[in-house]
């Protein structure tokens, strides 16, 4: 008996002690970020993939899409807007499928950026409604968009 309670006593002491630590590891909200994963031109306008990061600890919700696109620094600025209602799991990326109408002048824009091979400035700006925080993200990136060999096309 004696040599149950000697076993015992240090077991139950450490399953009790492991209950005194912290709760978890801690919980981070972060502004998620926006950019564009690919481009694809169809009759009619365009088909945008837009990346959506998240960098937080905890999952939150993509509300609200607000940004405008900017293609080059004379291009007209093109809105994005959707409600996708998504879920952001901690420390991943989703992909949001917006369609995109296109003005003629935009459209040759890119079928030129397409048949020259050439780099395609962008700009990305506005807000992201994500819950956590419950208020509106700014977002203004800036990048380029480049033809895919093989995929007529295709920018990423």
């Amino acid at each position: 008996m004696a040599r149950i309670a000697a076993f015992l006593l240090p077991l139950l002491t450490a399953l009790a002690l492991t209950g005194c630590g912290t709760p978890g590891p801690p919980k981070r909200v972060f502004p998620p970020e926006a950019r564009i994963q690919e481009l694809r031109l169809q009759p009619g306008g365009a088909l945008l993939l837009l990346r959506i990061e998240s960098f937080s600890t905890v999952p939150s919700r993509l509300e609200r899409v607000a940004l405008g696109l900017r293609f080059g620094e004379d291009g007209a600025s093109l809105p994005l807007s959707a409600t996708p209602g998504i879920t952001l799991l901690p420390r991943s990326a989703e992909i949001v499928e917006l369609p995109l109408a296109l003005p003629e002048t935009e459209r040759q824009r890119i079928a030129e950026a397409i048949a020259r091979r050439h780099a395609l400035r962008y700009r990305l700006d506005g807000t992201l409604g994500v819950d956590p925080p419950g208020r509106d993200q700014r977002i203004d990136y800036r990048s380029a968009l480049s033809p895919v060999p093989g995929l007529d096309g295709v920018l990423r």
